[in-house]
């Protein structure tokens, strides 16, 4: 009655997986690492890395994110890595962005550097950025 294959099939699992949702009265302060998704309408002192990460208007995240697809509505101070961002109108960010996308809505605020990269989650740590003489010379 109950035979077959008991083997179960993790990856259709994984991508009908509900989000893991951080609830705007919730305070974390850690680090949050996630291969699904993550909805954030709370706080984190931390860095977060997920899949696919969603930060509600009333978020604010300090540390920094790193995320195949990201979509901002809420505060971030911090570097940001992503394949594809969406930075919405409420959205603030304080801090560098590295994409293979991006979009910005009118009346969003950055304050920090973009810099577009074909492998945005697979660079190094630190973003160098040329200096106006560089430019110039054409040096690297």
């Amino acid at each position: 009655m109950f035979s077959g294959n008991s083997k179960t099939d993790t990856k259709s699992a994984k991508s009908n997986a509900m989000p893991s949702i951080i609830a705007e009265n919730l305070n974390i302060e850690g680090n949050l690492l996630s291969e699904g998704e993550i909805q954030i309408d709370g706080q984190v002192s931390g860095n977060v890395q997920a899949k696919t990460l969603t930060i509600g208007q009333n978020a604010e995240i300090n540390g920094d994110i790193n995320a195949g697809t990201l979509i901002i509505r809420g505060a971030v101070n911090g570097s940001l890595r992503g394949e594809e961002i969406t930075v919405t109108s409420t959205a603030t960010i304080r801090g560098d962005i590295v994409h293979a996308s991006l979009s910005i809505e009118p009346g969003a605020k950055i304050d920090g550097h973009l810099k577009h990269s074909e492998n945005p989650r697979d660079l190094p740590d630190t973003v160098t950025f040329l200096d106006k003489s560089e430019v110039a010379s054409g040096e690297k």
